[in-house]
């Protein structure tokens, strides 16, 4: 896949990994489409930082717990103004601690409609544009999904679903598009999570220390570069999900 003067679109892309994925994107001389969902401050300081790299920028703003519209929304707007998108970065989540008996059915919905349901009308209506040409996914997912850890049931299980996604996908969109799925290790504290518990976790894996958002992002551009891989769900973990 040629990257130069492509047009991708990254959802969630305005903060955390999301922004550090389009930043090397346009780094790379990607045009970018960033989604976000309340963020407006920091999409409108993306698009400003991408251009001043040389690419067109645009933000989009749509609320994923109405998937199937917001996700119209975000690829109707990206096309209008990039034009074709090629390249599709499932970045946005939520995460929320819960266990079976705290776990409402609110909170199960939000999950499953951020975190799976999203990507895949995302994904639906990305196929749809394209025409027949090709294209590739990335999902970003979570380590968690392939080895469960109690405590984060519904976030698990939306994880564990879009890996499902991911790998059913790549053969049903294959060979016009490759779907691939990044599962990232310690990489930046959760919300509300505080920098010694963040640290302790990371100690965990075999090699005791951080990932950043940076290595997320080098990730992303093998993935894309890398023509003879699909369905494939890499781990940037420091070796976490072995532990």
């Amino acid at each position: 896949m040629i990257l130069t003067g492509a047009s991708a679109i990254v959802t969630g892309g305005a903060v955390r990994i999301g922004r550090e994925i389009g930043r090397h994107l346009a780094q790379v001389g990607v045009n970018v489409c960033v989604h976000y969902g309340s963020s407006q401050t920091e999409a409108d300081s993306a698009v400003a930082e991408f251009e001043a790299l040389g690419v067109r920028a645009t933000s989009v703003s749509a609320n994923f717990a109405e998937p199937v519209t917001a996700a119209n929304q975000v690829v109707e707007h990206a096309t209008r103004e990039l034009g074709p998108i090629s390249i599709l970065i499932n970045s946005a989540a939520i995460f929320e601690s819960g266990t079976l008996s705290d776990t409402d059915e609110q909170s199960w919905d939000r999950h499953m409609n951020i975190n799976l349901k999203a990507p895949f009308f995302v994904t639906q209506a990305f196929q749809q544009q394209l025409n027949g040409q090709s294209g590739a996914v990335v999902n970003i997912v979570d380590w968690r999904g392939e080895k469960p850890v109690p405590g984060q049931v519904a976030y698990t299980i939306s994880k564990a679903g879009l890996i499902a996604q991911t790998k059913l996908l790549a053969q049903e969109l294959g060979p016009q598009i490759r779907v691939n799925g990044i599962a990232p290790g310690a990489i930046l504290p959760a919300p509300g999570e505080s920098e010694l518990d963040f640290q302790q976790k990371a100690s965990l894996n075999p090699l005791q220390t951080t990932g950043s958002p940076s290595q997320i992002a080098e990730a992303t551009l093998y993935l894309l570069l890398s023509e003879f891989v699909t369905g494939e769900i890499l781990h940037v973990t420091g070796g976490q999900q072995l532990s």
